[in-house]
């Protein structure tokens, strides 16, 4: 290549356009406050022409349905017309959605801000909004139309070239969002697995994927992304089971002191975080001293269970002062939040008093039955308001609120009018909630409701449904391509045994 003398090397000729900034004079990202062209070349970026208004048509997506959605303008974004629709779309409607009822700079902030400076997220944020799109356009039930479960070759492109900018990328939350949208669970669980494990070795310093470092300067604080995993990992586990212990937990309780719970809450979202966060300690640090073979409940059992019943009546309080401060002036989306959090406690409750270290005893449930009762009328009245302000389209949030509950009190109240009550619930509701869709889950709740009444008669009460005809250890293993899943539960051998066997089988619709 011919030098040229220091001082004398000229630009190339490149073809100007209207778009580019000022500095470039031809077309480039269009970064805000400045282009990643000027930013790699070391000069300074004066910014760009004012677009002329009548390039682009406004809309509010919110209030038109998506047949007749308008492509808007994205400040700092190019593109064709579909990728600045689905922009748009994720913009006005996705972010909202995945912020669920606590709101929070993730979605709607910081995520859209990075954009600007990060092509994969870019694409990962459009091939997101064209999903959700075609979602709602679907009442709420991709299906898929190939092996690889992809229904949507625009969003398709855009996914394959998000991967490809990323390559390998310190949060696959993006990926995860796009795979439970698009019904793959197995990936998205996987996602959040890969997802817990690469934040982990982030905190140690010990990043093992070559040409992976953080920032000094991240575009997302590792504390926001610590909460946001801490609830995916909430999901699977629901769904799941409990995995392996991960090894984030030890690390996070090394600053638990600066996560006590306070007199009260400054927030909705302040208190979800605190609950997860607590869970998750309770959770892990129990898991050692399980054995599902004791008759006898240990000490050091007792003493978590005690603990634990402190925490949850501690958090409690904090909501309830956060409550009476703010009186009468919460919104409808706050009201939401507060039935989901109600319902988290509650349900989190039941899991700490019976929280399985003797023989497994499905009639110990029995008597939460109003708990259950409480936790379905709140998720009732939670769609109802769902209903009114989303006019009846389905609903996708990457957080868990109503689905993964309703699911478990379906399959642990034996009482046969709250228990389809929880089934029409999931039946009707069209949510998505992260790895959790409420008509996969009202399918397997069916079938575990026929599993359990199978042969008996006159059901009017729980006491009708006999320790011996309930299964417990209920996994649901959900197919991304075809109209079925794979049920995993245990059951006893017959109607005098105590002992129970594991049970596979195959549930299709």
């Amino acid at each position: 290549m011919p030098r040229v003398a220091l001082g004398q090397r000229k630009r190339a000729y490149r073809p100007k356009t209207r778009t580019g900034c000022n500095t470039c004079k031809i077309k480039c990202d269009e970064a805000l406050p400045y282009c990643l062209k000027c930013i790699s070349t070391g000069r300074k970026c004066e910014g760009f022409e004012p677009q002329s208004h009548g390039n682009f048509i406004g809309s509010d997506i919110a209030n038109i349905s998506p047949q007749t959605l308008i492509r808007s303008p994205s400040i700092g974004f190019l593109g064709s017309e579909k990728e600045r629709r689905s922009f748009h779309f994720f913009k006005q409607r996705t972010a909202a959605q995945l912020s669920s009822f606590f709101g929070g700079d993730f979605w709607e902030r910081l995520l859209l801000q990075t954009t600007h400076h990060e092509p994969s997220v870019r694409h990962a944020i459009i091939a997101l909004g064209a999903l959700h799109e075609r979602f709602e356009q679907d009442n709420g039930l991709v299906v898929q139309s190939d092996a690889k479960g992809w229904t949507d070759d625009f969003a398709l492109k855009n996914y394959n070239q998000a991967i490809k900018l990323l390559n390998q990328s310190l949060s696959s939350k993006g990926q995860q969002a796009i795979d439970t949208m698009q019904g793959s669970y197995g990936p998205a669980i996987t996602h959040v697995q890969s997802g817990m494990k690469i934040l982990c070795e982030a905190q140690n310093g010990q990043l093992q994927n070559f040409g992976l470092e953080t920032s000094a300067i991240p575009y997302v604080p590792m504390e926001m992304l610590e909460e946001l995993f801490m609830r995916l990992d909430l999901q699977v586990t629901q769904m799941v089971g409990e995995g392996g212990k991960w090894q984030i937990y030890k690390v996070m309780k090394k600053y638990a002191w600066t996560r006590k719970i306070p007199p009260f809450f400054s927030s909705l979202s302040q208190a979800r975080d605190s609950l997860v966060f607590h869970w998750h300690m309770l959770s892990y640090s129990i898991s050692d001293v399980r054995g599902p073979t004791n008759e006898q409940i240990p000490d050091v059992f007792k003493a978590w269970q005690k603990s634990s019943i402190g925490i949850l009546e501690k958090w409690s309080a904090a909501l309830n002062t956060f409550l009476f401060n703010r009186g009468d002036d919460l919104t409808d989306i706050e009201r939401k939040g507060v039935a989901v959090l109600t319902i988290l406690k509650e349900l989190g409750s039941t899991s700490v008093m019976l929280t399985r270290t003797m023989v497994d005893d499905q009639k110990a449930w029995d008597i939460f039955t109003p708990t259950f009762q409480r936790i379905v009328s709140l998720a009732e009245e939670i769609v109802e308001l769902e209903y009114k302000s989303n006019s009846g389209r389905p609903t996708f949030s990457i957080d868990m609120a109503i689905v993964g509950p309703i699911f478990e009190v379906s399959c642990r109240c034996r009482d046969p009018l709250i228990r389809r009550r929880a089934i029409t619930l999931l039946q009707t509701c069209g949510r998505t909630e992260g790895v959790w869709n409420s008509l996969l889950a009202s399918k397997v709740a069916q079938r575990v409701l026929e599993i359990e009444e199978a042969g008996l008669t006159g059901i009017r009460t729980y006491e009708d449904i006999p320790d011996w005809a309930r299964i417990s250890d209920i996994t649901p293993v959900f197919d991304h391509v075809g109209r079925k899943a794979t049920l995993t539960y245990s059951r006893p051998g017959t109607k005098h045994s105590l002992a129970r066997k594991t049970v596979q089988e195959v549930i299709e619709w």
